[in-house]
């Protein structure tokens, strides 16, 4: 928090103000929504921290559909015909809510544009099934996290809003014609490109690294030490011995997953590709896979999209070298670098 603190001093960004979460239930999803409620804003933009603005959003405020309805909200990847979270027709959601089913795209709530002021009564709902003390709605996985929690309490109330009718683009990587999408495209009423949500593969700012099991490889090489030294003598290592070798292995860094980038930041550059869902397209056509690229990504990474492009003739491809926002990730992975920096010179500090 004084990293935060400092940097909004030196960048001479004094409106910028810091509030304590006291409340030990806002963890995960939570503190967003606890965040939100709590917010000293009346009318606020969200964003999840891996969520960036291509441009500057504020233009959002004066749009006539958030004007007349105090709450704009963007689509997810998922609906009824298509949901990894099984949020459909015939979902139990409805019924225990009390709320008709909503033929409708699923909600993505790592962006929200809310008017406090003109629905306070619905905060009080989005923070109701979020705390509720019997946690009914996440422990049989009826929800996911917050992230249809606003929808669902503007629908309870009938209180209207507006649903971005864009249906989200992926940005992701081609590696030997295999793709591997890892970032939202959410966009404006106009169906421009406005927020990438690269919660996929979020930002470290440190390289990837395989994992190891240091202290196993310790006691390894320390017993072949003895081996080797006297091979009729002591067989266990001294705990001295150990701790000697895991101090030699740690001060060398491990594999790295990913190949170095050219520019020297950490982070991969994973923002090549974006497809696109054709607009004259019906939305029921609208079908994102999810999938593992391997060999050519980590069996680890979840890709979303469609691993073959040009496979699905309802979305379309660009490059985006060819878009206005082309030099925005290498911002990015250097703030990260950045950060990752500042935040190993704080703990290195006496």
């Amino acid at each position: 928090m004084k990293t935060l603190q400092d940097l909004a001093r030196v960048d001479g960004m004094g409106d910028i103000s810091f509030h304590e979460v006291t409340d030990f239930h806002a963890m995960g999803f939570r503190a967003k929504v606890h965040a939100i409620y709590n917010s000293h804003f009346d009318r606020l933009l969200f964003l999840d921290a891996d969520n960036v603005p291509v441009r500057d959003p504020t233009f959002l405020f004066d749009l006539k559909e958030f004007k007349d309805t105090g709450a704009v909200f963007w689509p997810d990847f998922w609906h009824p015909l298509n949901s990894i979270f099984n949020i459909h027709s015939q979902s139990l959601i409805w019924e225990l809510l009390d709320i008709p089913f909503a033929n409708m795209f699923e909600q993505e709530s790592g962006q929200l544009l809310v008017d406090r002021r003109k629905h306070a009564a619905r905060l009080e709902l989005v923070r109701h099934y979020a705390f509720q003390r019997l946690d009914i709605l996440d422990r049989m996985k009826l929800v996911h996290g917050d992230k249809d929690l606003f929808r669902f309490a503007w629908l309870k109330q009938l209180s209207p809003f507006h649903m971005i009718r864009y249906p989200p683009a992926v940005a992701g990587k081609v590696i030997n014609e295999s793709f591997c999408g890892m970032t939202m495209a959410q966009h404006d009423t106009e169906g421009n490109v406005l927020f990438l949500h690269r919660n996929s593969n979020k930002l470290s700012g440190v390289a990837r690294r395989a994992d190891r099991d240091n202290m196993a490889e310790a006691v390894r090489r320390a017993t072949a030490k003895l081996a080797s030294k006297n091979p009729g003598g002591r067989k266990t290592p001294k705990f001295k011995e150990v701790q000697a070798e895991l101090k030699a292995i740690e001060a060398v860094p491990g594999k790295t997953l990913e190949a170095p980038e050219l520019d020297g930041f950490p982070d991969p550059v994973i923002w090549t590709h974006l497809v696109s869902f054709k607009r004259a397209t019906r939305l029921a056509h609208y079908v994102i896979e999810t999938y593992n690229a391997d060999p050519e990504f980590s069996k680890e990474q979840n890709c979303y999209g469609q691993r073959e492009l040009g496979k699905n003739p309802n979305f379309y491809v660009q490059k985006v070298a060819d878009l206005s926002f082309s030099g925005l990730e290498t911002e990015l992975r250097r703030y990260a670098m950045e950060a990752a920096n500042r935040r190993q010179e704080k703990l290195s500090s006496p």
